[in-house]
């Protein structure tokens, strides 16, 4: 027997192809035995001088190992061991060890196996074409391009397949024997589905025979026929599994089951439905889309067709319901300088309750949704802007809609600023000028009217708005901020109304009671279109200042108490617009009494926002305290002054103001508001108002101080406080060093919404909102004091390190009754989770589920559970 050894980090090139049909001249001196085996070489060389086949080997073949490559010039065969690499062509293979037949063009890779501890490590990792499988040992044929691998995990997409054996034929398609299917990634996978045969195309598909669902190595009853499994990368389409449950009014369901289809990349289809046993049903339709360096986006649309709880009431029907939403973020690449998106969120005012809905979406009384198109112009101060936005109120069924609304604006300029600055600047060069140039209309109207001509021709509002702003901000005597400006506002309206007094007796019959109203006199009104200008101004100053002070302590933690005081004093003047140079209020009669009222004949675009002009002059004095509380303590980052700030009242503002041309009324109401964040988890914001005058027997506000009437300085007018709290335990152990960090879009979303998910690593978490609001005096009782609170409580605690129990309710304190209250079990496997989900209060909408399902690949090593109610809708 001749061997070769290279030993030492061994490596090597040869191309296999060309070494077969080399002739090298024989240097060494034989004996005749070795000459007649010599001989037989010769002979078996002129055997390989033929024409090779297409399938030769044609691409060289690189091979190191670590240890050694041995050479076995008798048997034709190369051995590499530890840590051996080979690469042909679009192939790798790494394995502790590596048999090489030159005859046979076969490869054979295996692990190594500790005598102590009998694992085996180096198990062959072979790839092609970028796709990785593990496997316990294999054979390869180069020349063939066929392969048999033992003990195999390959990955298709989120699936693992774990075969005992594979082979792999010419078309690079792959047949395993009694393979398990799972998209658990551990190497003993919690559940799989057990075939005995399967069939893979690579990124294609792959087909089973029957098959068992396995779950924790036991098999359960359930079994398919034969299964087909997309093995493409990316998304794929596949069957959505309905969620059952049972609702308290509706009975037993079916939820969210239905298809998803994974057109391409870029775009995807969800169609799901609920079926409810009383004849209620839902279906939805959803898409997402993304345009690559474009844009991306979602659309949904819901409809409901409920059935009464009681059909045997009278007057019950069934009723219909609907939810249309589109989200759409255009990449910032896209269209530089622009941005565009939509938020739309339209639904029938009864949605909510149709659909079922169980979580805090309940409890909405309000939503909005708009788009926005905007651009700014590079170099210049001019950007603007076109925007679209609706809002919904589900209690009294009002829409309001703003489209179009575009606007102009011109960011602040300095006209007389010098382009190249020497010394100290001039005061005039601080002259700044702003603008603003908007146009919008306006539909507020109620939705069962909504696609009815009347309230397009009755309740469309429209107009144009501009300011104009200049100001001088200088610093005077050091430490002094001044800020003198001018401000303009120019309105241009379309519509009027003229107000007039009809004393003629008109009797109505009253719908509602059956009876005749009878009216003596009535002030009617109509609508006069045209162009009218509105316009008003204002002259204003301003001086602020800030200082700073510290009480020290000679404590070791706490070394003392800074104080930031900054105090703001303005003066604001306007002219009386109500009188009749300006021409906008005039009077009119308001009852058969002959009492007669001034109005504005402009008040009827007040839904546009752009104000009237007010009635009499105004000098007003406005002043505000501004003051922020830190402690100052030890610390031990600081290594140099050891001292840090920690705030204790972040904000407390004092703010008033007294109008020294008014007829009545002179002194404004007494503000005092702050939040204060006590450590890092605790956060109170609290209000007061206080008002110096006293109110009469209908609680409306006479100019008579309070101090007057009551001997009291101040009158108590309202107070709020809101309360959040958020408190957790520590991971055990090392169970965050141990958690892999996410990917940085998954990171993105799981810290920017905490609320969505369970995190098994942390034993317990509780949060806590209260509100409470107090207010004094009704119209028919001043003295009477209206207090509301409203508490919010949430969390969730570890049974055990894979069972978790979560509850979110609330407490209705007018009711004195739970407010809507969910709770939940939830039990963690790694790659799937089973949860019981209960809606408890209100009664109403009581209903559970039970739900197993499994986990997405990405949340399994991070130990995430979602928190996705089982009764959300579209994406």
């Amino acid at each position: 027997m001749s061997i070769f050894v290279i030993s030492s980090a061994a490596h090597a090139q040869t191309n296999i192809s060309n070494q077969t049909s080399r002739n090298a001249p024989d240097t060494l001196t034989h004996s005749d035995t070795l000459t007649a085996s010599h001989d037989t070489l010769q002979q078996k060389v002129d055997t390989f001088s033929l024409k090779f086949s297409d399938s030769e080997i044609k691409s060289p073949i690189n091979y190191q190992a670590e240890d050694s490559i041995v050479y076995d010039l008798e048997t034709r065969k190369m051995y590499l061991y530890n840590k051996a690499d080979l690469k042909y062509d679009k192939i790798t293979l790494a394995a502790d060890s590596v048999e090489f037949d030159w005859n046979t063009y076969t490869l054979a890779a295996g692990g190594r196996k500790n005598d102590s501890t009998e694992e085996i490590s180096g198990k062959p990792v072979f790839s092609e074409s970028g796709k990785e499988y593990n496997a316990g040992r294999m054979a390869y044929n180069f020349k063939t391009k066929k392969g048999k691998i033992f003990d195999v995990v390959t990955q298709e997409g989120e699936a693992y397949i774990h075969s005992e054996a594979v082979k792999r034929n010419e078309f690079e398609e792959w047949y395993s024997l009694r393979a398990k299917y799972t998209t658990c990634n551990l190497d003993h996978p919690h559940f799989y589905f057990q075939a005995k045969k399967v069939k893979v195309v690579p990124n294609k598909v792959l087909v089973t025979g029957p098959a068992n669902l396995v779950v924790g190595d036991v098999p359960t009853p359930i079994f398919i026929p034969f299964g087909i499994f997309p093995a493409k990368q990316g998304r794929r389409s596949g069957l959505i599994i309905p969620k059952p449950g049972r609702d308290n009014s509706y009975g037993f369901f079916l939820r969210e089951g239905g298809f998803f289809w994974a057109v391409n990349d870029y775009f995807n289809l969800k169609f799901t439905g609920d079926v409810f046993t009383n004849g209620t049903f839902g279906v939805n339709v959803g898409s997402e889309y993304r345009v690559n360096y474009k844009a991306n986006g979602n659309i949904g649309f819901t409809y409901y067709r409920t059935q009464p709880a009681d059909a045997d009431l009278p007057g019950s029907k069934a009723s219909n319901a609907f939810s249309v939403q589109w989200n759409h973020t255009q990449d910032p690449k896209s269209i530089p300088n622009s941005n565009f998106s939509v938020n739309l969120n339209a639904q029938s005012s009864d949605f909510y309750s149709a659909s079922r809905v169980t979580d805090s979406r309940l409890l909405q009384t309000q939503f909005n949704s708009g788009a926005s198109f905007s651009r700014v112009f590079p170099g210049t101060p001019v950007s603007l802007s076109l925007n679209f936005n609706h809002a919904q109120n589900l209690l009294n069924k009002s829409v309001s809609i703003q489209f179009p609304v575009f606007r102009i604006n011109v960011s602040r300029v300095t006209p007389f600023r010098r382009k190249i600055s020497t010394g100290k600047p001039k005061w005039y060069e601080n002259i700044g000028i702003q603008y603003s140039f908007e146009t919008k209309a306006v539909l507020n109207t109620y939705d069962s009217l909504f696609f009815k001509k009347e309230a397009f021709t009755k309740s469309l509002k429209y107009g144009i708005n501009q300011n104009f702003t200049v100001d001088a901000p200088i610093t005077i005597f050091k430490y002094f901020n001044f800020n003198p400006s001018f401000s303009y506002q120019e309105r241009w309206f379309f519509q009027k109304e003229n107000k007039h007094w009809n004393p003629d007796t008109v009797y109505i019959p009253n719908e509602t009671t059956g009876k005749i109203d009878t009216f003596n006199g009535r002030l009617l009104s109509d609508t006069s279109l045209g162009f009218y200008g509105v316009r008003d101004f204002a002259v204003s100053a301003s001086l602020a200042t800030k200082l700073t002070g510290t009480f020290n302590f000679k404590g070791k933690w706490v070394k003392g108490i800074q104080h930031i005081f900054t105090p703001l004093v303005s003066f604001t003047y306007k002219p009386d617009f109500g009188s009749a140079l300006w021409n906008y209020y005039t009077s009119v009669q308001n009852d058969a009494k002959g009492d007669i009222v001034r109005y504005s004949p402009y008040e009827i675009t007040n839904p546009l926002g752009y104000g009237i002009p007010s009635q009499g002059q105004t000098g007003q004095i406005t002043f505000q305290l501004k003051n922020n509380f830190s402690v100052k303590a030890y610390s031990k980052k600081d290594t140099v002054k050891h001292v840090q700030y920690l705030g204790i009242l972040e904000r407390f503002n004092i703010s008033g103001g007294y109008n020294f041309l008014a007829d009545s009324l002179r002194l404004q109401p007494f503000l005092f508001e702050g939040n204060s964040r006590i450590l890092d988890n605790l956060s109170l914001n609290f209000r007061f108002v206080f008002d110096p005058y006293a109110t009469d027997s209908n609680n409306r506000k006479i100019n008579t101080f309070y101090y007057q009437k009551t001997g009291q300085l101040l009158r108590f007018a309202m107070a709020n406080f809101a309360l959040n709290a958020t408190f957790q335990g520590k991971p055990k152990g090392n169970a965050a060093a141990a958690t892999p960090p996410p990917p940085r879009g998954v990171s993105n979303y799981v810290s920017l919404n905490p609320d969505e998910y369970y995190d098994f690593n942390i034993p317990w978490t509780v949060r806590i909102a209260y509100n409470f609001d107090i207010t004094r005096g009704t119209i028919s009782n001043p003295d009477t004091v209206i207090t509301t609170q409203s508490l919010q409580v949430n969390g969730d605690f570890n049974l055990t390190p894979n069972w978790k129990f979560a509850v979110n309710t609330g407490f209705d304190f007018m009711r004195k009754l739970p407010s809507l209250t969910n709770l939940s079990v939830i039990r963690n496997l790694h790659c799937w989770e089973l949860s019981f989900n209960w809606t408890a209060f209100p009664v109403e909408v009581q209903q559970f589920v039970i739900e197993l399902k499994v986990k997405s690949s990405v949340l399994q090593d991070l130990k995430l559970t979602r928190r996705r109610t089982f009764l959300q809708n579209g994406f």
